[in-house]
């Protein structure tokens, strides 16, 4: 099965998150576009809310029934993440401009994501999205660490910098290690039960250092091995008289219980790459399989609340045009682009305007960039 995660969405009246509201689902990682949803201010309540938790829960770790305690209980309620619609397209307006105008290769896969995702939005009046993570912190058990991943993909969309260029290209190759596993729009019927199961954070988190066992059981396994090393003791030097024989005979199951752990280990390591490598290669999408992510340092016309029109000939122009009167942007030539623009004028309510973009710059991924940022301002209206 692995540690999935999912990306729902619902209404803001729903109560629960089922199966059937899930949009995106990955296995085993963290899908960093979706990341482009979420504010520092978001991050920052969501990680308040699991450390708090954790806090209360971390002193009963040791205890075998520290599931049915109502400490455990709230730090399994502590996963959930909901960000109201209205929220993640006020970030998502923010996040695209600038990893866009640095990572312009990024805008097709992105631009896809979001044409998908409003295939589920726009069902609901008021849509609330549902990060479900808690089967990813179950890699460490520890919660520094699993916000400290977190934090890493939030940090992608707000302070772009050359070093990401390894993070995205190692996502990009695919667009499943982007954006995770889409899965289509359904409705919930009672003929499919087997989809029907409601999502359970406080069912799927199980004890961050595994189930313990209980310390009269550990006392009794620790007396077994010292009696049965004890007997090989004896019976070794009573037979041999050698007393390297006899301490051999002594550690020798300690020595077979360390050997067993190791290849179960081995085992288990092997079936988790195996897993991964199936469910990657199951997923694959070649679209994008050539995507080369490189960070560009150039002039960018695109910015946080619109095109900038500076290279423009029309000099009635003004210098920056909103994304709201963007309708479209296609491509003329290798290094320029064209904009229709909408226009109050009733006479002429759309205008095309041709722009030069820096040589450094390619037409199709400035493109790609300005329809997906579009979209996004379109998604929010």
């Amino acid at each position: 099965m692995g540690n999935r995660t999912f990306l729902s969405v619902t209404n803001a009246d729903t109560d629960s998150v089922y199966y059937e509201n899930t949009a995106f689902e990955t296995n085993n990682f963290l899908a960093p576009v979706w990341f482009c949803l979420v504010s520092q201010e978001q991050f920052q309540r969501y990680s308040g809310q699991i450390m708090q938790a954790w806090s209360k829960i971390q002193p009963h770790m040791d205890q075998p029934d520290v599931e049915d305690l109502p400490e455990w209980e709230c730090f399994s309620e502590a996963f959930q993440w909901q960000i109201p619609w209205a929220d993640a397209t006020e970030q998502l307006r923010l996040s695209l401009p600038g990893t866009l105008a640095h990572f312009p290769s990024l805008a097709a896969p992105v631009h896809e994501w979001l044409e998908t995702l409003e295939t589920h939005v726009q069902r609901y009046s008021a849509a609330v999205i549902h990060l479900e993570l808690s089967q990813y912190f179950l890699f460490t058990g520890d919660p520094v660490l699993y916000l400290k991943d977190i934090q890493e993909y939030v940090t992608l969309w707000q302070s772009p910098d050359p070093s990401q260029e390894k993070v995205w290209q190692g996502a990009a190759n695919n667009c499943y290690m982007l954006y995770g596993e889409h899965l289509p729009w359904r409705e919930s019927t009672e003929a499919q039960p087997e989809q029907a199961l409601e999502i359970q954070p406080a069912q799927s988190i199980p004890p961050a250092y595994g189930k313990r066992q209980p310390k009269w059981r550990q006392e009794l396994y620790i007396w077994l091995l010292a009696i049965l090393s004890a007997a090989l003791f004896l019976i070794v030097y009573v037979n041999t008289s050698s007393g390297w024989l006899a301490v051999l005979g002594f550690l020798s199951p300690s020595l077979f219980i360390v050997l067993w752990n190791m290849i179960s280990g081995s085992k288990k390591n092997a079936c988790h790459q195996l897993e991964a490598a199936t469910t990657l290669k199951r997923n694959r999408i070649p679209s994008y399989a050539e995507l080369r992510i490189e960070y560009f340092n150039g002039y960018s016309p695109i910015g946080v609340d619109g095109m900038e029109a500076g290279f423009s000939k029309d000099k009635s122009l003004p210098d920056l045009i909103p994304w709201l009167q963007i309708m479209q942007a296609k491509v003329l030539s290798s290094h320029e682009v064209e904009l229709m623009i909408s226009t109050k004028n009733p006479q002429d309510s759309t205008l095309q305007l041709h722009l030069k973009l820096d040589e450094q710059l390619v037409a199709k991924d400035t493109v790609s960039s300005v329809n997906a940022i579009v979209l996004a301002h379109k998604m929010s209206v």
